[in-house]
């Protein structure tokens, strides 16, 4: 189930890296994990499938299996730098990440 899965994630890294490598806030983790969470948690049941559903690897279409900390990472650093990406493999991630099934949600 799910939340096993977010728990364990949470016991292993803290809440602060699981919160990074989902997208959410640390905030939000800290309630969905104590049962507290009031919101629906239909977006963030996708995410944790699937970023920690493939033994926890995510499978990027650009670098193939990676962490999710990795995943984190690459999404953040394409956001950030956008189309103004110098490095051909930098604006793939940034097109891919757009429209990235994982990160989407």
């Amino acid at each position: 189930m799910w939340i096993e899965i977010l728990r364990k994630e949470v016991g292993a890294k803290g809440p602060r890296q699981v919160a990074k490598e989902l997208g959410l806030s640390r905030s939000t983790i800290d309630l969905v994990v104590q049962g507290k969470y009031q919101a629906s948690t239909d977006a963030i049941i996708k995410r944790v499938k699937a970023i920690y559903g493939r033994d926890g690897h995510v499978l990027c279409a650009v670098l193939g299996e990676i962490s999710p900390n990795l995943c984190a990472e690459k999404w953040a650093l394409a956001k950030k730098i956008g189309m103004m990406a110098g490095n051909p493999e930098t604006l793939k991630l940034y097109k891919t990440c757009l429209n990235c099934s994982v990160r989407k949600g």
